[in-house]
């Protein structure tokens, strides 16, 4: 269960939209499947964060008002793995993506080259945008073996995580079972 301090404000991306059909049981077995092991992706195989992303993903799809499948799936699996391992930033907030690429790639020892010393600097944030951002990143990760995907929020946002490289054959696996709509990074919407 993802726990925000009040102190800090809201939560910097939504809970989760209500997904279509009423939940009357668990997900079937091969979706639960699939999805511990695309947590499991997403943890860069640290399986004691993904027992807990699942067990917090459990717990968020519990709370839901209708039951989920597909693509909605990851609304509940956001709010799971939270700012620890993938980022839900507002499309204008280059600042916010700056810091949970950083935030991601820091759990791997990585260090994006993001062109200068200060990434944060305004002037640097005010010549480009969140998929500009996401692209130079994108750059230095694959050099390092790994991409960060993105999937379709369908609002004014971006959200994703960052996996290995060499498991990209099986995410897009996962995601062509799961019907989840996801891109790398600097091939995004």
């Amino acid at each position: 269960m993802l726990l925000w301090p009040a102190s800090i404000g809201p939560l910097p991306f939504p809970v989760f939209p209500t997904c279509q059909k009423p939940m009357t049981t668990v997900l079937p077995s091969e979706t639960q499947d699939a999805m511990r092991k695309l947590i499991l992706l997403i943890s860069l195989h640290d399986q004691d964060a993904a027992d807990k992303y699942w067990t917090s993903f459990q717990h968020a799809l519990a709370r839901t008002e209708t039951g989920c499948d597909g693509h909605m799936l990851l609304w509940p699996l956001t709010e799971a793995i939270g700012d620890a391992a993938g980022f839900y930033v507002e499309w204008k907030d280059a600042a916010a993506l700056v810091r949970g690429v950083q935030a991601l790639c820091d759990r791997a020892g990585l260090r994006v080259d993001w062109g200068v010393p200060e990434p944060l600097a305004a002037g640097f944030l005010a010549r480009h945008d969140v998929p500009r951002l996401m692209a130079i990143a994108q750059v230095s990760l694959q050099a390092a073996g790994y991409t960060l995907w993105c999937w379709d929020t369908q609002a004014d946002a971006y959200a994703g995580w960052m996996v290995r490289s060499a498991d990209e054959p099986v995410l897009a696996e996962l995601a062509r079972h799961l019907h989840l709509m996801i891109d790398p990074a600097d091939e995004t919407y």
